[in-house]
């Protein structure tokens, strides 16, 4: 489901994936490592090329008993590369990603009024400058970053984004 520049990852784009994996002929066995490189390659592309977060994967993985050392054979990959995106597809739609995308249409659409946009830049670049210098520090974009984040229900940043 997508919504203007806002997109809803809810597990409905991955359980709509083929997870025809190559004849049966051609996989005698598959390391679990293998396997999930496979899965994460089909889920990043039915996710616009994202990757999910190492939590959502790690529950995905405690849920089918997969392990980077375990072997599959060839009868059992089309069902673990199942049975994993079906995971992945369920913790999303337990908690699902909200992701903006901004091609080039939408910023066509949102530069289109050249008014606008000024006077839209002006007021985020006010708003930013709360130490009223003419300049955003550092310490002042990470603080809207934040807050945009929070206003549009993301949670706040785990690591440090500027360093």
């Amino acid at each position: 489901m997508s919504d203007t520049a806002l997109t809803v990852l809810d597990g409905t784009q991955l359980r709509a994936l083929d997870l025809t994996v190559v004849a049966q002929d051609d996989v005698a066995l598959m390391t679990g490592a293998k396997l999930l490189e496979l899965a994460e390659s089909r889920i990043s592309s039915a996710l616009f090329g994202l990757s999910l977060p190492q939590t959502l994967k790690s529950s995905a993985l405690k849920r089918i008993h997969l392990d980077d050392n375990d072997v599959v054979s060839s009868d059992q990959v089309s069902l673990k590369l199942k049975d994993y995106l079906i995971a992945i597809a369920d913790q999303l739609s337990d908690d699902p990603l909200v992701i903006s995308i901004l091609d080039g249409n939408i910023l066509r659409l949102f530069m289109d009024d050249e008014d606008d946009f000024a006077m839209i830049a002006e007021n985020l670049f006010t708003d930013l400058n709360t130490e009223d210098k003419g300049k955003i520090s550092k310490s002042e974009i990470r603080n809207a970053l934040v807050h945009m984040g929070v206003e549009m229900g993301v949670p706040p940043f785990s690591g440090s984004l500027f360093n």
